[in-house]
């Protein structure tokens, strides 16, 4: 049975410099709805704009560090206040920003869990909703890899290798990820660098708010100023690294992550494997829409109902329709007789009913009939026969008062065999029935 979600139950704030832009920064973090999920507010941009934590952001390059970005606002340096709000259970949040990056504090997560203990932590009547993984994802890059495995509960592993470098040795951290845990055992453990890696860094543009209060260097020596607070510090904060980026995927993983030598960009590429996994299941439909539910939406009937059931929508953005070919349409009668080939101008019929379908869904053109008004850039790419279930892939490009348009392509066994391009005229239903 899942957990139920959780958030904060009051504000609380944190201030202090960032570590990249060297920025000062006041961050409140605030409660928020279930299923609300993790939303960044940039309080210092004209109207506030929203970067949530999940597909509608991009994740984008920041060097060294994670960062998103949606409709020109953007947030980086991330990884910690994310690391640390997946560590502490903390389903939906508030993050409100007056800079594009929050406090480095001492270059660990420890004082977002001393803020969000602060804060305190509310059951919401939600359950929580997890990253779930049926099999290994994994992000490979030569000897770099990061995998997530299936299993129960969360579970994180890193192995840190030294490269060759003196005044460090290789090393290895795995935990269970629970509050408590990560509390004491990860969240303390602090960023780091080497000293050779520090005027490639400021050329850059990076690093400008690091001191020797917020980042470990390492030398050939070993660690230039204080104690290490763990004798792998250096592989648990990359473990810390690693649950913050995979949060950029937008829910908690459940599963066993396990990282050898991975970077931010790599994490990121299998955050946003998870992303695409999401977003398919928030897509498809169960039940999927029978003929019942799709004559309720265009207008179309027997024998020229070309659409037998929709599997897949997103509403206002694409939809999937199936077509299975029987040797038994009508339309086989007289087309290529003793040759049975669907004609190709009715795959496309198929594709503008498709289209009518996801049309018809859209909160705004509710009572409207979608009247098909052009098709540009048809083809067709292979023959569908009897036997064959084609798949109706349609997207809109563009939609305004009363015209939208639509791209549609089908496939057979996964091959292109149609394409098109359609625009529609949306017009009241009661107009029509007037006339």
């Amino acid at each position: 049975m899942n957990a139920a979600q959780q958030t904060l139950s009051d504000p609380v704030q944190v201030s202090g410099v960032g570590l990249m832009l060297g920025i000062d920064a006041l961050l409140t973090l605030k409660p928020a709805s279930p299923d609300a999920g993790i939303v960044f507010v940039r309080t210092d941009m004209p109207d506030c704009p929203e970067i949530p934590v999940n597909s509608e952001s991009s994740i984008v390059g920041a060097g060294r560090s994670a960062a998103l970005e949606r409709d020109g606002a953007r947030v980086q340096t991330i990884e910690h206040l994310l690391s640390a709000l997946t560590g502490m259970g903390i389903d939906n949040c508030v993050a409100e920003l007056n800079a594009p990056e929050p406090p480095i504090g001492d270059g660990s997560a420890l004082p977002f869990v001393e803020a969000i203990q602060k804060a305190g932590i509310q059951t919401q009547d939600a359950p929580r909703r997890y990253i779930e993984v049926h099999a290994p994802t994994a992000a490979v890059d030569g000897d770099r890899s990061v995998t997530l495995y299936p299993e129960d509960g969360f579970r994180a592993g890193f192995v840190f290798d030294k490269y060759d470098r003196r005044g460090v040795e290789s090393q290895t951290a795995t935990f269970n990820i629970a509050p408590e845990t990560y509390a004491r055992e990860i969240a303390p453990a602090r960023t780091f660098c080497f000293a050779d890696e520090i005027e490639t860094l400021k050329a850059a543009g990076l690093g400008k708010g690091a001191n020797d209060e917020n980042v470990m260097v390492i030398d050939e020596r070993g660690l230039r100023k204080g104690r290490f607070r763990f004798e792998n510090e250096l592989a648990r904060h990359k473990l810390l690294d690693l649950i913050g980026d995979l949060r950029l995927a937008g829910r908690m993983p459940r599963g066993y992550a396990l990282a050898a030598r991975s970077q931010h960009a790599l994490n990121h590429r299998l955050a946003q494997q998870l992303r695409d996994r999401i977003d398919e299941e928030r897509f498809r439909l169960n039940p999927p829409m029978g003929p019942a539910e799709i004559e309720a939406a265009i207008p179309h009937r027997f024998p020229f109902l070309l659409v037998d059931r929709i599997v897949a929508i997103e509403e206002g953005k694409r939809i999937t329709g199936i077509k299975c070919v029987s040797y038994n349409e009508p339309f086989f009668q007289g087309h290529f007789p003793g040759h049975p080939v669907m004609p190709g101008v009715l795959i496309a019929e198929a594709l503008a009913q498709t289209a009518g379908v996801l049309v018809s869904r859209h909160a705004d053109f509710e009572g409207k009939i979608a009247y098909l008004m052009t098709m540009n850039n048809v083809k067709f790419r292979a023959p569908a026969v009897p036997g064959d279930q084609i798949e109706l892939r349609v997207e809109i490009t563009r939609l305004r008062r009363s015209i939208g348009f639509l791209r549609g392509t089908a496939y057979i066994n996964a091959k292109r065999t149609a394409e098109a391009d359609f625009s529609f005229a949306l017009v009241n239903r009661e107009k029509e029935a007037s006339k």
